[in-house]
């Protein structure tokens, strides 16, 4: 029996936990997110184990993937989050999560969201600005009410990721600048109501090079140390996350060179770590099942229509991302270069252009491989359609944990006036 992760059977069939993908898509419907928990604490139990050395906390980047299911679930296996709204926060309590394993990072919080977030006690928040930092003082001198306040540093690194996701540059809205640091850090010391308890750094997602993770934290490391031997107070690094996964062979991320890098730099250090992986711990256990509308062929091009779309996974259009698509049950028909589109009018609405795959035939199933992260959780009813059921697995059963809404449900929505 697989533990975790998608698998065929001696039939070449997709599976899950001993369970048929296909049958899935029977009792479910199309289109349908399935969620192997089983990859999800592998992942998990393997990231714990990169950290182990230089005791750092685990806090999952609740935007990768917001499912109450899915929090709760690595709520359960023991971490926090990291979140960058106050809807994220609620989610979190509504999921268990105690609001002292929770961070608060993100440029725009609110007034609002910091005083829910304070009289909640969260464990910090990651700031980005020295604006940021006054609101902050405002609402906890008016609460009368202290803030934990971790300086998030740009440290003007520009990882090799898409530009749409890299937030290590001066030229982001992320961060502070590292020549501001000092004077803001030294700040903190003196404003009552407000707790100094380190600094943060986070240059992007899917990074390869790990190169850059090594100097990133090392320069955090050594302003770190400078504030220290100073004389200030800087209890935690807060490393972010980052670590890049493998859209186009499901092949397990670089845990191993990433511990490497946090060992040597970290073991024989004082400073409490904090982690904030996302797409590394879910990406992989999510495949979007989609069902073969009808091929369309032209003069140039072959098309295959799909009842997925950019509303269910914006990341292709969006990122010019890569993912794998397979058929749910593999056949031996032949290969065809063809581009997969779905139903919403917009050119825009593919999930894969000029892609060799099997021939399909009308009502066939496909899998759309690595769809846990940055997937659902970007979800739209454009075009007036509504989501996409969602389900978990769990010690070999399935369970529903997103019924979407009806068109009926999106319609009553809104309000009709009558106009004279």
């Amino acid at each position: 029996m697989h533990s975790s992760g998608f698998y065929r059977n001696n039939n070449e069939e997709l599976c899950v936990q001993g369970i048929l993908v296909s049958d899935l898509a029977k009792k479910y419907g199309t289109p349908l997110f399935v969620y192997d928990s089983g990859l999800m604490k592998e992942r998990y139990n393997v990231f714990l184990d990169t950290v182990a050395n230089v005791k750092g906390n685990i806090h999952y980047a609740v935007k990768a993937n917001d499912s109450l299911a899915i929090v709760s679930y690595f709520t359960k296996l023991g971490c926090g989050a990291d979140i960058v709204s106050i809807g994220e926060f609620e989610k979190c309590i509504a999921a268990g999560m105690s609001p002292q394993k929770i961070i608060f990072s993100g440029v725009g919080k609110k007034n609002s969201e910091i005083e829910v977030a304070l009289k909640n006690k969260i464990l910090q928040f990651n700031i980005e600005s020295q604006e940021e930092l006054e609101d902050i003082y405002k609402v906890s001198s008016k609460l009368k009410m202290t803030a934990n306040v971790c300086l998030r540093v740009n440290p003007n690194i520009a990882p090799n990721t898409h530009k749409k996701i890299s937030t290590g540059e001066k030229e982001t809205k992320f961060g502070i600048d590292f020549k501001n640091v000092n004077s803001i850090y030294k700040k903190l010391h003196e404003l009552d109501y407000i707790n100094p308890v380190g600094l943060a750094v986070h240059i992007g997602s899917q990074i390869f090079d790990f190169n850059f993770f090594y100097q990133a934290y090392l320069n955090l490391k050594n302003l770190a140390d400078e504030l220290v031997n100073s004389g200030y107070n800087v209890p935690t690094l807060d490393l972010g996350g980052g670590i890049g996964i493998h859209y186009d062979n499901n092949k397990a991320p670089n845990f191993s060179k990433y511990k490497s890098i946090i060992s040597d730099l970290f073991t024989n250090t004082d400073y409490k770590l904090n982690f904030e992986p996302g797409r590394s711990l879910i990406a992989e256990a999510g495949i979007l099942i989609t069902k073969v509308i009808r091929n369309k062929k032209t003069k140039d091009k072959n098309f295959i229509i799909v009842d997925a779309a950019m509303n269910n996974l914006i990341r292709p259009t969006l990122y010019e991302a890569f993912h794998n698509i397979e058929p749910i049950n593999k056949t031996n028909r032949s290969k065809i270069l063809t581009d997969v589109v779905g139903p919403i009018c917009e050119t825009g609405d593919y999930i894969a252009l000029d892609r060799k795959i099997n021939k399909v035939e009308n009502d066939e199933l496909l899998a759309i491989r690595t769809t846990g992260a940055y997937s659902s959780v970007m979800r739209s009813n454009y075009n007036t359609r509504p989501d996409a059921k969602e389900i978990i697995i769990y010690e070999n059963k399935d369970y529903l944990i997103r019924e979407p809404e009806t068109i009926r449900d999106l319609i009553l929505k809104e309000k009709v006036i009558k106009y004279d």
